[in-house]
């Protein structure tokens, strides 16, 4: 064999290793790139936009909803509809705003955010880090029953926060020696699976009980993919729950959209959504 031959071997050997651990280079060329900080000033970041609602139907300590909005940022009715299930069921939900602690408005958050050109999942996973912290110390909140809830870029965060070693600090957070408390459950509205995301080529290192839905005409993310991601993920976990609504579109449990956007919510999607959440959050409880 000619040297010339053995040198196109060569190279395309390395140009296919190169493809297949193009995501993880990324990954890593990226987390050098976003700013540091270190645990304690992440919780000053997100300090005063996180709210916590509490039930009014039983005492205290509550188990956890941590709740994680989309890309365009925090929408209060939203999210307050969520919690008031949450509520009614007697968990306390802890509603955590990524956005406008960073100073993105909507518009600026659609163009940034949801475009992929700033605070990526892995990144804001470190707020689900910091949010795991901040609520160690409210005697109101029994931090043995918590459940991470995700919307869209949340779910995505969210996805990827399980997938690092709770030992350590996410990417961004100079801490660590700070553990976080165990997952019990994640619920995750119409995530985002594509490139990117840690899950493609990372295994959990938790393994929560876990609630997927995913819209299957969904015009925002790849819903294919998900389907994907969670059909290999339930051979791995027989447990993990996914629902594909059929003519469902991204954001389908939401009534306070936007006129130009009303028809993607599906009232009849959404109260099945509610019921198997519902129905989740009481599995959580039962199972202690």
């Amino acid at each position: 064999m000619k040297h010339w031959q053995i040198g196109l071997i060569v190279l395309t050997i390395i140009a296919g290793v190169l493809f297949w651990k193009r995501e993880p280079l990324v990954f890593a060329w990226y987390s050098g790139k976003i700013e540091k900080s270190t645990l304690a000033e992440r919780i000053d970041l997100i300090d005063d936009a996180i709210e916590i609602r509490l039930p009014d139907n039983q005492a205290a300590p509550y188990p956890v909803v941590l709740q994680f909005h989309g890309c365009a940022g925090i929408r209060p009715e939203f999210q307050h509809q969520w919690a008031d299930i949450a509520n009614n069921n007697g968990y306390a939900a802890v509603i955590v705003d990524s956005n406008s602690p960073r100073g993105y408005s909507r518009e600026e958050s659609l163009e940034i955010v949801c475009a992929g050109k700033d605070l990526l999942g892995f990144e804001r996973a470190g707020d689900v880090y910091a949010a795991l912290e901040y609520i160690k110390n409210d005697s109101r909140l029994d931090t043995d029953n918590i459940i991470l809830a995700g919307w869209s870029h949340g779910a995505w965060t969210v996805m990827d926060f399980l997938t690092m070693d709770p030992e350590k600090a996410p990417p961004g957070i100079t801490d660590r020696s700070v553990s976080s408390p165990t997952i019990d459950g994640a619920i995750l509205f119409y995530p985002y699976c594509g490139f990117g995301t840690l899950t493609r080529f990372r295994p959990l290192s938790q393994s929560p009980k876990m609630l997927g839905f995913i819209a299957e005409k969904d015009e925002m993310v790849d819903a294919q993919a998900c389907i994907e991601y969670f059909q290999k993920q339930k051979k791995r976990d027989p447990a993990l729950e996914f629902i594909t609504y059929k003519d469902a579109h991204h954001v389908f449990d939401d009534p306070f959209l936007e006129p130009d956007y009303i028809h993607w919510y599906n009232e009849e999607y959404f109260a099945d959504a509610k019921t198997r959440y519902v129905n989740f959050l009481n599995d959580i409880v039962s199972a202690q």
